[in-house]
């Protein structure tokens, strides 16, 4: 039986409760994807092969370092996973300052490091970054992309887009929809991770 996360909380809003506190620490961790973590009906698989199933709020979305909760107590704390990547690199501040404005201009999510710009593999943004002198690399590493500077909730940190989503009366008849999936995704993982260990 997969383990049903329907909730999350930033790690420091976790409340502890007996639920929990049976559920040992640390935690277990899902690594995921910047994509994957975009979603909010989601199937996986926990490290250890445990199937999860994650069913959050229509339009909810997961970062790095946030906790998602089971009704039965539940834990288990959301990952950035590895994913190739482009690392961009310039050979001064200017050039690589522009490389940086031409990327934000095209309004590309992008990871940045003091020297260092990560960017998911795009042939055509590659060609631009090549045209502008930038050096290009393919990495495997963790994407935790910049947020908006308008972002609510985590605003200013790396990673923390924090988009807020309205609800409204007519999306509820999707829930039913979006529960049954959410089931037959669980069972496709778990058929798949059979194959993949018979």
């Amino acid at each position: 039986m997969a383990i049903i996360l329907k909730s999350k909380r930033a790690a420091s809003l976790v409340p502890v409760t007996e639920d929990a506190e049976a559920w040992s620490t640390p935690w277990p961790v899902l690594l995921l994807t910047c994509g994957e973590r975009q979603r909010s009906r989601l199937a996986a698989m926990l490290p250890d092969g445990r199937a999860v199933a994650v069913i959050l709020p229509r339009g909810d979305t997961m970062q790095h370092g946030d906790i998602l909760c089971g009704e039965a107590g539940e834990r288990v704390e959301v990952r950035a996973g590895d994913e190739e990547l482009l690392c961009i690199r310039a050979a001064s501040p200017l050039q690589f300052v522009r490389i940086v404005y031409h990327l934000a201009n095209r309004h590309v999510r992008a990871m940045l490091r003091e020297d260092a710009a990560y960017i998911e593999p795009d042939p055509v943004l590659a060609d631009m970054v090549a045209h502008l002198g930038g050096r290009i690399e393919r990495v495997l590493e963790p994407f935790i992309p910049e947020g908006g500077a308008y972002a609510g909730g985590h605003a200013g940190q790396p990673g923390h887009g924090g988009h807020h989503h309205h609800h409204h009366a007519d999306e509820c008849s999707d829930v039913v929809r979006d529960e049954a999936m959410g089931a037959l995704g669980e069972q496709l993982s778990i058929a798949a991770h059979a194959r993949k260990t018979s």
